[in-house]
């Protein structure tokens, strides 16, 4: 696919870069918090994150800024596998305010480029299921963002169909309560501790 724009099913591109080009430099963090486990301890117990219908624990994200946050993934796909939310509950990509639109956007780019690098990754791919013809399953607007590598898989364009697998089997999950295969809450909050410290 390399450099370009995928419409169907989801919307969704990959980019290659070098960090010297148009990423941020590490101390820069315009309009965005890193949430640390020991400053902000008492502050993310009170805070609320929802996804959809599904509240989220705030061990579970490692990014926030006054409008979207970060979170790690229950069924990642690829290493590093992490999804970019609005705070507010917004189903579909247009729904969004301007405003939520940029910031979910810049938030994107900035934990990517950190990602990409901490997994030395070499490309990454964003991806927005808008809908559930497109394969969204959880009614609340988050973009996919996956570190990759080369070999990760044979054709590139399957990272979309194991994406959609993923989505339905979290669907299951969260519907049914089926028996999983999901990361234990420990395991993700590790992992959202380790991010967390991308940023400081």
């Amino acid at each position: 696919m390399g450099k370009g724009l995928r419409l169907l099913p989801s919307l969704a591109f990959t980019l290659t870069h070098s960090h010297s080009g148009n990423c941020l430099p590490r101390g820069s963090a315009v309009g965005f918090r890193s949430i640390s486990s020991t400053s902000t301890t008492t502050k993310m117990s009170a805070e609320h994150y929802k996804f959809g219908p599904y509240k989220i624990e705030p061990k579970e994200v490692f990014y926030s800024s006054e409008l979207s946050y970060a979170m790690v993934n229950l069924r990642p796909v690829v290493p590093a596998h992490v999804l970019v939310c609005p705070k507010r509950e917004v189903k579909r990509f247009a729904d969004l305010t301007v405003d939520e639109t940029s910031d979910l956007w810049f938030m994107a780019q900035k934990i990517g480029s950190r990602l990409e690098g901490y997994h030395q990754a070499t490309s990454l791919t964003f991806t927005i299921q808008d809908g559930p013809q497109a394969g969204q399953t959880v009614p609340h607007v988050h973009i996919h963002i996956l570190p990759r590598k080369s070999g990760d898989f044979e054709n590139n364009d399957e990272i979309y169909d194991a994406i959609d697998v993923k989505e339905k089997e979290l669907k299951q999950k969260l519907d049914l309560d089926k028996e999983r295969k999901d990361r234990s809450i420990e395991e993700m909050a590790q992992e959202a501790e380790a991010y967390r410290s991308l940023f400081f």
